[in-house]
């Protein structure tokens, strides 16, 4: 019995852990792509997870991560990137300047 607990809590770590690991990379590839839209460099071409919510979509509810990100504008280094991931929904990243937020559902 103990073996099968183990195994099961063994696969479900793999699958949240692949889960993640997509997420990330959907989430880096968004940053990337606004980045170089708005003319932008992704520092070192990475995003990190900075939280995990339950949110309402509809009737039902699922969770919605939030990666940030650094990048350059002009040889200057802003930290003011985010990229929120949502299943079911499109990557939205969210860059903060001096002008205000950039805000670009991808």
């Amino acid at each position: 019995m103990t073996g099968l607990f183990l195994f099961s809590m063994g696969g479900l770590a793999a699958i949240v852990w692949w889960s993640l690991l997509k997420s990330k990379e959907q989430a880096r590839s968004a940053a990337s792509r606004a980045c170089r839209e708005h003319g932008l460099l992704l520092m070192d071409d990475t995003v990190v997870l900075k939280s995990v919510r339950l949110v309402k979509t509809g009737d039902s509810r699922a969770y919605r991560l939030q990666y940030r990100f650094e990048f350059a504008r002009e040889g200057i280094l802003h930290t003011g990137g985010s990229v929120l991931i949502a299943p079911g929904q499109r990557p939205t990243v969210i860059i903060k300047t001096v002008n205000g937020e950039l805000i670009q559902e991808l």
